[in-house]
């Protein structure tokens, strides 16, 4: 059996009220799972809860997971996992799946972050151009 067809890819956001996971087939960029919840402060045991039902639904599957998100760098240093800074995150996912965008707002539960798109000159790509949080 080959590792990487059988891989999938996890991203987790702790934030300061919701814990978000989204579960991504490497192979395809289809989104197979998401999940939205509120922690009540009781991050941990939410993560644990999140990670455990991706699990479950997907038992024969290894995982590559990558924590963002204002609570995400101690998870990702405690399960030797990636950490992608939540507005890096935001400029790739947009950047590779609404590859039109000039402007992206995300409110969270503590802060606000907008993101300025540009075209590079040189590959036509989008680039972020310039990143605020308030």
């Amino acid at each position: 059996m080959n590792m990487i067809k059988n891989d999938l890819w996890i991203g987790v956001d702790v934030g300061s009220t919701t814990v978000k996971i989204a579960i991504v087939d490497p192979t395809t960029t289809k989104l197979l799972h998401y999940s939205y919840q509120r922690h009540n402060a009781m991050q941990a045991k939410k993560v644990l809860e999140l990670l455990t039902e991706a699990h479950s639904l997907f038992p024969d599957k290894i995982f590559k997971v990558a924590f963002c998100g204002s609570g995400g760098q101690p998870f990702a240093e405690a399960t030797r996992s990636f950490f992608v800074q939540e507005v890096v995150a935001n400029a790739l996912a947009v950047r590779a799946t609404n590859p039109e965008t000039r402007v992206a707002i995300e409110l969270g539960g503590q802060d606000a972050k907008v993101i300025f798109f540009e075209k590079d000159r040189t590959t036509g790509k989008l680039i972020a151009s310039d990143m605020r949080m308030n």
